[in-house]
């Protein structure tokens, strides 16, 4: 019976794209404004490879005296915001999308604490604050390269380029943000590897896997949202 039900939504034919601003599309985004909410306090614990200097300047005596996997794996305490905003732009489409991620920032800013760390207007202020920013970007190039007839291929492009978008707003904004405190290069360097580097790979990974359980969400709720 499952089967026949995703034959029957793979070949339902939709009057457009995305949906349009009405008021069962409006009341999915604002459920969507809460999954980016529940994603920021969600964290998951993966592993990254981090090798030591030790391995690079003495590589084949540290290989061998290798005990434990312990020792070339760090814990990463991953947030899945940034899938959130591909599978939100996925599914609603750029305009809607938009929207959604609209209300997030909006609440935060006016000083509900919904951001990792607190809310409120001063939060500007802080580095990471360009990734809340790169939400816009990211959902807006997601939906668009998802407008014209998506396929499997689309699928990841879009949330490949999504994640893209986000990072580089991200790192672009906290560049400007150290550069006015006068910090050096390598300062800078450092942050984008403390915000970006670590877990960008992730981000690629399941903003694929969320930008293809947007689609199929886009067909399964097609009655609600048209």
């Amino acid at each position: 019976m499952t089967n026949q039900l995703i034959k029957r939504f793979h070949f339902i034919k939709f009057l457009d794209t995305f949906p349009k601003f009405r008021l069962g599309a409006m009341l999915v985004a604002i459920f969507c404004s809460f999954l980016i909410v529940i994603a920021t306090f969600t964290p998951i614990t993966l592993g990254i490879l981090a090798i030591p200097n030790e391995a690079l300047s003495n590589t084949g005596e540290f290989f061998a005296n290798l005990s434990s996997i312990d020792q070339i794996i760090r814990l990463l305490n991953y947030i899945p915001q940034i899938p959130v905003v591909i599978f939100i732009a996925s599914m609603l489409g750029p305009g809607i999308g938009v929207f959604s991620i609209f209300l997030y920032v909006a609440f935060g800013l006016a000083g509900f604490p919904i951001f990792a760390s607190g809310g409120g207007w001063e939060y500007i202020f802080r580095l990471g604050f360009g990734y809340i920013l790169g939400f816009f970007a990211g959902a807006v190039l997601t939906g668009k390269i998802l407008s014209t007839g998506p396929n499997m291929l689309k699928v990841i492009k879009a949330a490949i380029l999504g994640v893209v978008a986000i990072h580089l707003v991200g790192i672009a904004y906290m560049a400007i943000m150290l550069l006015l405190k006068q910090e050096s290069v390598f300062a800078i360097f450092g942050w984008v590897w403390q915000l970006s580097g670590m877990q960008i790979l992730y981000d690629f990974i399941f903003a694929i896997l969320a930008a293809f359980l947007g689609r199929f969400l886009r067909k399964a709720l097609w009655i609600v949202m048209d």
